[in-house]
């Protein structure tokens, strides 16, 4: 008899807490954990959804006071950078959608992090063409920033309050202190030693006697609040890319203790946010819309959507274990082969601008690739080699106004503390965003491989778009859901490194295939394919019965790792017929709704 497959509904809790035993007694249905207070929300008018509740109540006040989305994403943003430091800042990148509700229109905005001129396809490899250890600290793995770039794009473009209003919050919290939450206290003792080699970082996130800053502890940050003094007083960003902040990063990254690196001030000159053309995709009787390359979420989730699409429609409900498992079972066989075509063909697209991306979605292609994906005979075969060191910490935030204008915005400095790097008089961390390319070049060169030099950006929207670095393919998967009526219905996106991809396509499967409620799709178990052993979440599932069952389907399981669950920390924003916003989020994490 198959085993059963115990699954909780309700979702999970972690505290910082030991975990129970992985595997639970044979059970239909292990005992349910609570979902965490304020983790689901409904609101009337406006809202934000992201992974803290301090940069919430920053967006909804500004919201109230007569800003719009735009306005409220950079305050959420900006508080995000002082409160969860570890995921998102001034030092790293994004993709933001943004729905101009008024404008009838849809905009991308790309601040993907650039490779700055002095990087080389070997840069990470020693003198026997080995991966270097530790490549994500230091100055070496650091990306030119673009998170400054696109959200005063945005900003500047969408918005109506004055900088020094928007930025107000993150100032005072910077200023006055907060409460280290659980997820930030769990970071700074798990980086611990990479993060006592820099000086400013040591200073910041340690107490004087070298301990890491514990879960309670008020954490000041005087330094950003200088910082976000002078972006006040530059709109267009250019005190970023020029000057002072431009001088102090350079002079962190050159100079870093261990592994310095290659920015330079023109590299910071040269940068753009780029406007790109949103890729829609049609799901069922739905339209998603994507972020283009350089991210490779979007592409991949419309490749898994459209696989899953091929197959015999569901129950409408998961009732019975063989009906989780098949579920399972034909989303993994889905993830794998969507993640071996985003391998072979996905990267900056400026850089093979002659790729033809839509065919990874295309109707034809996709029922090709069906009959090898679910052919339950198929040799699984060897996975692709994983090239790069995607991390896990990133954030996402949705936020929408009174007036329907909607931003869903993916933000990242890639690995937890990025670089490790605190820049001196300044406060925020760099990215180590270089580390998402593949380390190990190919002959002739893959679509993500380290190539240097400056190209057109030839796929980019704007006017004047000027030459730049290549950017490193991004796994990050902000989406937008249009109804039959052509309004967004729903806007969701997850931190996660590669396993962000399975979560956003597990909670839209779990809505729109199987009827799941949001607040229970967010909570619901994960599993994640990526074309190795498949990985498990530790809380929710009856782990050995599921390992067993899935192995008699031809997987192999990986072992367990620290987290009791995944990276995953899905944000998310349903819009009901009625107007009203119902926000989710993650309930593993600190995140929490707000809204007005």
């Amino acid at each position: 008899m198959t085993p059963f497959i115990a699954l909780i509904l309700a979702g999970s809790l972690w505290t910082g807490r030991p975990a129970p035993p992985p595997d639970m007694p044979d059970s239909l249905i292990t005992r349910p954990l609570p979902p965490r207070t304020g983790a689901f929300l409904s609101s009337p008018r406006y809202m934000v959804v992201s992974a803290h509740p301090l940069a919430g109540k920053a967006g909804v006040n500004l919201m109230i006071r007569g800003g719009t989305a735009a306005d409220a994403a950079l305050a959420v943003q900006a508080v995000l950078s002082v409160v969860e430091p570890e995921s998102s800042g001034p030092g790293g990148g994004c993709f933001i959608l943004y729905h101009d509700e008024q404008g009838d229109s849809l905009h991308a905005i790309d601040g993907r992090e650039e490779l700055p001129a002095g990087g080389h396809p070997t840069m990470f490899l020693d003198e026997e063409g080995r991966v270097l250890p530790e490549v994500r600290s230091g100055g070496l793995p650091v990306g030119v920033p673009g998170t400054v770039a696109a959200m005063s794009r945005l900003q500047a473009q969408f918005g109506k309050m004055p900088l020094d209003s928007v930025l107000a919050p993150a100032i005072r919290i910077a200023e006055e202190g907060f409460a280290v939450s659980p997820d930030l206290a769990r970071a700074i003792r798990s980086q611990a030693p990479r993060l006592l080699r820099f000086p400013a970082t040591r200073e910041l996130y340690f107490r004087p006697d070298g301990s890491p800053h514990a879960e309670g502890d008020t954490l000041r940050n005087p330094a950003l609040a200088r910082f976000y003094r002078l972006w006040a007083a530059s709109p267009d960003a250019d005190f970023f890319y020029r000057g002072e902040v431009a001088r102090a990063m350079v002079d962190a990254v050159r100079g870093a203790p261990f592994r310095p690196g290659h920015l330079g001030m023109d590299d910071l000159a040269n940068y753009r946010a780029v406007a790109r053309e949103p890729i829609i995709g049609e799901y069922r009787d739905l339209r998603l819309a994507v972020f283009p390359p350089p991210t490779s979420g979007g592409i991949t989730l419309l490749e898994i959507l459209g696989l899953m699409e091929t197959r015999p429609s569901p129950t409408r409900r998961i009732r019975e274990d063989s009906d989780l498992l098949d579920f399972l079972d034909g989303l993994a066989r889905a993830s794998r082969t969507a993640f071996a075509d985003r391998a072979a063909y996905l990267g900056d697209w400026d850089w093979r601008p002659e790729t033809p991306l839509w065919s990874l979605f295309d109707p034809d292609f996709i029922d090709a690739r069906a009959l090898e994906a679910f052919d339950p005979d198929a040799d699984l075969g060897t996975p692709p080699p994983a090239g790069s060191l995607e991390g896990f910490d990133t954030t996402h935030f949705v936020v929408i106004d009174r007036w329907n204008n909607l931003v869903c915005c993916t933000s990242t400095i890639e690995y937890t503390f990025g670089s490790g790097i605190v820049v001196p008089e300044y406060g925020f961390l760099l990215n180590n965003e270089l580390t998402d390319f593949n380390l190990v070049p190919s002959d002739p060169p893959a679509p993500n491989d380290i190539e240097p030099g400056r190209r057109p950006r030839v796929t980019s929207l704007d006017a004047d778009p000027g030459e730049g670095g290549k950017r490193p393919r991004s796994s990050m998967c902000p989406v937008i859901v249009y109804g039959e009526d052509g309004e967004p219905e729903m806007a969701l996106g997850s931190p996660g490194g590669p396993t962000i991809i399975g979560s956003v396509a597990t909670i839209l499967l779990l809505v729109y295939e199987y009827d799941m409620p949001l607040t229970k799709a967010v909570s619901h178990p994960r599993l994640y394919s990526r074309g190795g052993p498949l990985e498990i979440e530790t809380y929710g599932w009856n782990r050995r019965n599921l390992s067993d069952s899935l192995r008699t389907r031809g997987w192999e399981i990986a072992p367990l790792g620290s987290y009791p669950f995944l990276r995953g920390d899905v944000q998310a924003l349903q819009i009901h017929d009625t107007g009203s916003r119902h926000g989710a989020s993650d309930p593993r994490h600190d995140g929490q709704p707000r809204g007005g």
